[in-house]
């Protein structure tokens, strides 16, 4: 009796100690990635800010360091293409800088038209992007060291790029009251996004001159994107 009082009380002893070393893990893991701040300010595009709260436990920059590097790739499983998306460790072609106003390290990635280095795309118009994957490093070409795997949450779905392709185009569209004036004519695509990314109605419509109502029952900032054969413009309103 006394044998097997011993060896049980050894086995809950090494599963408690199997349960704090998760533990540990987990609160180190959570208190790591907390130091970065992660926020999307328009479809597919994520600002990046690091070192608001003056630590730099999670990645140490150096003193006096201006800039640092991103590491960018987006898993199979975390878009909606179910393509693989990441850059080349010898060409990170995202930066961080040391933001005198933020106190802090501030970099954006946007991946409306971000080229990953590794496997040679851009991620489609249209795809969601549910996380993008980065580490940070102090070379451009390769590391002499690096933080570890740290995440930006979406989801946000990517709209292209948003400049205008055609100076003709320029101006052509408003929105007022939720209706689209545009002097675009012919067969639309029309896609509305909330600021975060989602997309909220996708259509087509026929501009004939008169206003398009894009339907929106719902107060707040939008962008629609208009599509006309080759050429595409975004408008940004308020509705």
């Amino acid at each position: 009796m006394i044998f097997w009082s011993i060896f049980a009380s050894i086995k809950i002893l090494k599963i408690m100690k199997k349960f704090y070393s998760l533990f540990v893990a987990l609160f180190i893991a959570t208190t790591a990635t907390a130091q970065v701040q992660t926020e999307v300010t328009s479809p597919g595009v994520f600002k990046i800010t690091y070192g608001a709260a003056n630590d730099y436990s999670f990645y140490s920059p150096g003193v006096g360091t201006e800039t640092f590097y991103i590491h960018c790739f987006v898993n199979t499983v975390d878009n909606s293409t179910g393509a693989a998306y990441n850059d080349s460790w010898g060409n990170s072609n995202v930066t961080m800088n040391w933001n005198e106003a933020a106190m802090a390290y501030v970099g954006t990635i946007n991946l409306n038209t971000k080229t990953f280095t590794n496997t040679n795309n851009v991620i489609p118009t249209g795809t969601t992007v549910a996380k993008l994957g980065m580490v940070f490093k102090n070379l451009q070409n390769g590391a002499d060291f690096q933080s570890a795997d740290v995440f930006a949450n979406g989801p946000t779905v990517t709209v292209g790029n948003l400049a205008v392709s055609n100076n003709v185009l320029l101006n052509k569209s408003s929105v007022v009251s939720g209706k689209l004036i545009t002097s675009q004519k012919g067969s639309l695509d029309l896609q509305v996004f909330e600021m975060g990314g989602k997309l909220v109605r996708s259509f087509k419509a026929t501009s004939t001159g008169s206003a398009i109502d894009l339907n929106l029952n719902k107060n707040g900032i939008y962008l629609v994107k208009i599509t006309n054969g080759a050429h595409s413009e975004v408008v940004k309103f308020v509705k």
